[in-house]
């Protein structure tokens, strides 16, 4: 038996009042924002903290086994039953289980779940605190089933092997059964393979004399080689990637199967088939969702091994953890057809050093023994490696380390190095990052980690792609970190190299913290830096024209796509960070700015693209790297982009229509019916009467909700002193973002105000 363990919990600060939470539960999100923060831009200027979690149950056979299994907790917590430890875990990012047996006693007991992320900085984006992810409690018999799991053995026939100390096994096509018998090889008639593109899945049950366990596994053959590539059930693959973080905007790092859900559709409709779990491994939920939708996945475990990227980071303990965590990684992948790599580091620059790359081996090594199926990858920064190789951007510890909050002074800054120095560079250099990663220092600073990886996963370094096919014809290698506006670049030659197995771009979904790193941000955004401002999507799930950018050099995309930077912000010239090449909407709704002078921007997979106002031709130009730029004078109407082959014949067009003059403050949930519990994306934005978005109105909108509860609300707004737990926020690019979980009345009311305007929905909640 398995029982959400979820509800009914009770929440304070150190020192603080107790609160009743239903989890997950962010506690950081919660916190007070300062410009002195220890985490400064990385946190998002959010503090960290010490908390305590309770929780009573009731148990009526104390002879059973009590295991409660915590999917993920932020950080160092400890875990107590009537007053006895039972159990203790350090790092924030991997499920753990925590056995209790000999703590429960007949009738009520009180659980006690203590944390510490008051060790700041420890993270270089945004961690959240507390326990954010879900927690179950499995009731079992004593002798319960411990172990099941399931490898493909072959496709044609279908076999698949299950290893487990079960008595038999069952096999079921949805409720259909399809085979039984003992662990072992079992052969499957007339098998649906799981892929990418036709996400098949079954279940396997097994079963003992006092217990039963279930599996959702799929049936798919993986294979990797530099003449064919990545191959799924034989098939070539590239991997149109994006790396992910693990919050969710809004929620903080709250995570729900409805949140987690929404963003892999999101991201499949895009045009996504593979996404980068950064910088720690996937949860079960995610896996679960790639799994069910169709992405496959590159899970990863580190940010970094025994040197510091913040001062009080995982590498305080690597030595001591790094076995545990990795095998818990692998245990909580294996079942799952979606993850086809896993990453055991990323930016690692202790691999430019002979002592790193005998760790290299050393973990990609202990992978390979828990699973040899899947290839092992590290995301190598060869220009970091090259830097740490003369002694640059190498973190330099100061006195022996003191497992202390680190004191906060005017002005204090703690000095960038490791990634955070790469990323420095990289705005500062930009292009010349690209070719200081070619040449045989180049070469030599990714040379040692090659040798021990399956598969050399490059950050940032293209450049080598063609002297790596040339000189390594045997190496396989994946973009597993680049930027959006080297696609064209980069794709090419993706579709080129059979050994080099796809493009992972930085970042597929905007992220909380490493704050403002990414975005055009404008001096006139009043607030703090909250959000990395790096995604082809922003925080609440609008897809961006780097999107539309990517889609068309991915050859998705057949008309072209129009973006125009915002004429609101006409007058400023923004801060532009080295990841997003790009402000432009899709809009050319921008009333009031009649007269002021817009640059708009098309993408096309054509030789040239003509654009015209109303009928009138504003200019044809030809397709460099698949855009053209275009600045003409704002006016309403028709903004129509055509693309053109050689011969000047139009293959396909697009259009920007101007709304209308009247505006409405639209709430357009997600869900039109939801579930007592459940949870619906409303977003809330600024239109005419047909839906049309306005983005200059960026004014604050007040939230009422009745029937249900505001669980957060938001824009994507990269500077702000507002938050997401409260009931105002301003929009951005005329829109935000509110999460409301149903309660068990009939309806949930949504009512939206700003200055002047006012919207409502009403959702239907039936069971």
């Amino acid at each position: 038996m398995e029982l959400n363990f979820n509800q009914g919990w009770r929440f304070r600060r150190a020192g603080g009042a107790w609160e009743r939470i239903t989890l997950p539960h962010d506690a950081m999100i919660t916190e007070k924002r300062s410009a002195s923060a220890p985490g400064g831009v990385n946190s998002g200027y959010f503090p960290g903290g010490k908390y305590e979690y309770e929780k009573r149950f009731s148990v009526t056979d104390p002879d059973k086994s009590y295991i409660l299994h915590f999917e993920g907790v932020y950080q160092n917590c400890t875990v107590s039953v009537g007053g006895v430890l039972c159990g203790s875990h350090r790092y924030g990012y991997t499920a753990f289980d925590v056995d209790i047996s000999a703590a429960v006693k007949a009738g009520e007991n009180l659980m006690t779940v203590t944390l510490d992320n008051s060790l700041q900085p420890n993270c270089r984006w945004y961690s959240g605190s507390g326990i954010y992810r879900d927690v179950t409690l499995r009731i079992r018999d004593q002798n319960y089933i411990r172990t099941l799991q399931i490898e493909t053995l072959s496709i044609s026939p279908a076999v698949v092997r299950i290893t487990s100390d079960a008595d038999a096994v069952e096999i079921y096509d949805g409720d259909v059964l399809v085979v039984s018998g003992k662990p072992g090889p079992l052969t499957i008639p007339n098998a649906k393979l799981w892929s990418a593109a036709q996400p098949q899945l079954y279940r396997c049950r097994a079963k003992s004399a006092t217990d039963e366990a279930w599996v959702t596994f799929g049936i798919r053959e993986l294979k990797w080689n530099a003449k064919t590539g990545l191959t799924v059930n034989g098939e070539p693959v590239k991997l149109r990637g994006g790396c992910i973080h693990h919050d969710h905007g809004v929620l903080g790092a709250c995570e729900y199967r409805e949140s987690e859900a929404r963003r892999i559709r999101i991201l499949k409709e895009q045009g996504f088939n593979a996404v980068r779990i950064v910088h720690n491994p996937a949860s079960q939920i995610t896996l679960e969702t790639c799994d069910r939708l169709g992405m496959y996945v590159m899970d990863e475990c580190f940010d970094g091994w025994y040197v510091p990227k913040t001062y009080h980071d995982y590498s305080r303990h690597f030595s001591e953890d790094w076995k545990a965590d990795l095998a818990a990684m692998v245990e909580s992948a294996r079942n799952h057809p979606s993850v086809v790599m896993y990453s055991i580091g990323n930016e690692v620059s202790e691999t430019a050093t002979e002592k790193g790359t005998e760790v290299c081996g050393e973990l990609a090594g202990f992978v390979r023994s828990l699973d040899p199926t899947r290839p092992v990858t590290a995301g190598i920064n060869v220009l970091l490696n090259v830097y740490a190789k003369i002694g640059l951007g190498v973190y330099k510890e100061k006195g022996e380390y003191r497992p202390e909050p680190r004191e906060v002074k005017a002005g204090y800054r703690e000095k960038k190095s490791g990634s955070a120095f790469f990323n420095a560079m990289a705005n500062k250099l930009g292009k010349l990052m690209f070719l200081m990663s070619a040449g045989k220092k180049g070469e030599n600073a990714v040379k040692g980690a090659a040798k021990h990886l399956d598969i050399v996963g490059y950050n940032y370094a293209s450049s080598r792609y063609d002297a790596d096919a040339k000189a390594h014809p045997e190496r396989i290698s994946v973009g597993s970190e680049t930027m959006a506006a080297d696609l064209p670049y980069n794709w090419e030659r993706v579709k080129q190299y059979p050994q080099l197995v796809g493009d992972f771009v930085w970042s597929a979904w905007d992220y909380l913290g490493e704050a403002c790193i990414g975005d055009w941000t404008y001096h006139s955004d009043p607030g703090l830096p909250l959000l990395a401002g790096q995604g082809m999507i922003d925080i609440t799930g609008k897809p961006l024209a780097a999107m539309a950018f990517l889609q068309t050099v991915w050859g998705l995309r057949k008309e072209p796509f129009i973006a125009v930077s915002p004429l609101n912000h006409a007058g400023e010239t923004p801060s532009k960070g080295a990841w997003q090449f790009t402000n432009g909407i899709d809009s050319w709704t921008w009333q009031g700015y009649e007269g002021e002078t817009a640059t708009v921007e098309v993408y096309a997979a054509a030789s040239k693209v003509r654009l015209t106002l109303n009928g009138k031709i504003v200019g044809e130009k030809k397709l460099k790297k698949f855009r053209a730029l275009f600045r003409l004078r704002y006016a309403p109407g028709t903004l129509r982009a055509e693309a053109l082959d050689k011969d000047g014949k139009i293959i396909s067009a697009s259009e920007l229509q101007t709304g209308g003059t009247e505006t409405i403050l639209s709430v357009r949930p997600e869900k039109s019916s939801v579930k007592p519990g459940e949870i619906v994306y409303v977003p809330i934005e600024f239109t005419d009467q047909n839906g049309i978005l306005k983005p200059f109105i960026e004014e604050a909108v007040e939230l009422s909700v009745t029937g249900g509860e505001l669980l957060g609300f938001g824009s994507a707004l990269c500077k702000t002193d507002e938050v997401f737990d409260k009931p105002c926020h301003r929009t951005c690019r005329g829109r935000a973002l509110a999460v409301v979980r149903a309660g068990a009345q009939k309806n949930v009311i949504i009512r939206a105000e700003s200055e002047a305007l006012s919207g409502m929905v009403e959702i239907e909640v039936a069971e």
